[in-house]
């Protein structure tokens, strides 16, 4: 539930949207990982002794469960990851270490699809946020709050991007590998007054040659960290901007 499909719209859980672009995911996340994952890791860390269940939604490939596990041990993870591709690389991280393998539990579904546990004591929604109009967002929040411990985080990130509008093709990540290059190329027209549909070109190059080369289309509903702040007040929930495209909610 990252970025990208490879179908004209996004299918909740019953085609995989990623079943091309997968494996080029980590070529556009790893780049930016390292600041987003010390952002998780303080907040974690902020929060006192977390006993109860956190629930990563969106795990795509479990950089963000992994480094959850790293951060918190010993407590239960509920991974949500709706695209099998994506979980494939999820499932054989996790399946990498022993120490995590027994308390991380995997789901195959969307964030609308997914039953939360009944307390948690973190909550992470990297790259997903925007896959949830603002009425699915208002249902998510309704679910959640309750269920929050009481110094309990929630991390969401934001795209760059408050209000839907033409963005020109750009390159956003490159990444040889052996012998090819891996290009990732974006760009963006408005779909409506809250979201933008995203059209991602991947392009493989072999010296001056083009091997490989496609095109995948999202729909993101183009909500910011001062829309989130609003909506975390009106559930009773503080709000922090942490990153330049991360905010932390917190029950009052």
């Amino acid at each position: 539930m990252t970025h990208g499909t490879d179908s004209s719209t996004i299918a909740k859980g019953s085609v995989d949207s990623y079943a091309q672009s997968a494996e080029f995911y980590e070529v556009m996340a790893l780049p930016h990982w390292e600041p987003k994952r010390a952002v998780l890791v303080s907040a974690l860390s902020d929060s006192g002794d977390i006993t109860d269940p956190i629930v990563d939604i969106g795990s795509g490939t479990g950089l963000s469960t992994m480094a959850i596990a790293d951060a918190v041990p010993g407590v239960s993870i509920h991974a949500v990851e709706p695209s099998p591709a994506m979980r494939a690389v999820l499932m054989s991280r996790i399946l990498s270490r022993a120490d995590v393998a027994d308390r991380v539990t995997v789901y195959a579904e969307t964030a609308e699809q997914f039953d939360l546990p009944d307390r948690i004591g973190a909550a992470v929604l990297f790259g997903v946020i925007g896959f949830l109009d603002p009425q699915a967002r208002q249902c998510f929040w309704e679910n959640l709050r309750p269920r929050l411990t009481p110094r309990a985080p929630v991390l969401v990130e934001v795209m760059a991007l408050e209000q839907p509008m033409q963005v020109p093709e750009l390159m956003i990540a490159q990444q040889r590998v052996g012998n090819r290059r891996n290009e990732i190329l974006i760009s963006g027209e408005a779909a409506g007054a809250d979201a933008e549909l995203w059209t991602m070109r991947y392009v493989v190059r072999e010296d001056d040659a083009v091997v490989r080369e496609f095109t995948s289309n999202y729909t993101w509903h183009t909500v910011g960290l001062t829309a989130l702040a609003n909506e975390a007040e009106a559930h009773d929930m503080t709000f922090e901007q942490v990153h330049p495209l991360i905010g932390v909610m917190r029950p009052r």
